[in-house]
């Protein structure tokens, strides 16, 4: 009997990439998503943030502005873009159907370990994005939503969208201003939600919030996610 035989079997290595740390500037959008999924267990709380969907903030109902206020879910420095962002977002939350906000909760969407494309705002006093410190490790940006309809194209089965769809719905969607932007998004996340694909709304409430300074750079990298993912998804695995 040789050595080998008397040596245990080794478990097989995984070489998959440990997952990065999320990207800081997302943390208070990832806290704000999570305050209004609980929010959400609330049956007239969630009917109450679905009333805002696709609606400019002074078109809402009063109960919309109490079930995001009365609790401190919007920061009270939050303006304009910014604040009709967190009301979209929450609105799109509480439409998702039980099982799929569970769903969005439960899976981890893929790790984008890029930066978003250079946001410079107009407005001199805006934050603008952290330049990454030389050496540290690449954060996770997630999925935008390019990203997220490349894996609803690329899922195996029916539930999967047509790449035709999808890509006409992207390049609509990246032409349009802050409203047509409010107004598309409902009908968008809807086929996400019947391919059974999770939305990152955290990195979406990101996006939204600066959409009228940024639009261009933000559309630009949704494409780009949107055509890399589908390539990476159908390059032959090793």
């Amino acid at each position: 009997m040789s050595l080998s035989d008397d040596q245990p079997p080794q478990p097989a290595t995984d070489h998959r990439p440990a997952p990065q740390p999320r990207a800081p500037a997302l943390a208070d959008c990832d806290t704000f998503v999570t305050n209004v999924r609980a929010a959400c267990a609330s049956p007239g709380t969630q009917q109450a943030l679905r009333r805002a969907l696709a609606k400019p903030v002074d078109e809402v109902p009063a109960r919309t502005h109490a079930a995001l206020l009365r609790g401190g879910l919007i920061p009270d420095s939050a303006r304009g873009a910014k604040k009709r962002a967190y009301y979209a977002v929450a609105a799109l939350i509480a439409a998702r159907p039980r099982a799929e906000r569970q769903t969005d909760t439960d899976t981890a969407a893929p790790a984008d370990l890029g930066e978003p494309a250079h946001e410079q705002p107009a407005q001199p006093s805006a934050t603008t994005e952290p330049v990454p410190t030389p050496g540290a490790p690449p954060t996770a940006w997630g999925a935008s939503l390019g990203a997220s309809l490349a894996q609803a194209v690329t899922r195996h089965g029916p539930e999967a969208i047509k790449e035709d769809g999808a890509e006409a719905r992207l390049h609509l969607i990246v032409r349009q201003d802050t409203d047509g932007l409010h107004r598309m998004l409902p009908g968008v996340l809807r086929h996400l939600g019947s391919a059974g694909t999770p939305v990152d709304y955290g990195r979406l409430l990101h996006d939204l919030g600066r959409w009228p300074y940024a639009r261009e750079a933000i559309a630009t990298r949704w494409l780009e996610d949107y055509y890399r993912t589908l390539r990476r998804a159908r390059e032959p695995r090793p």
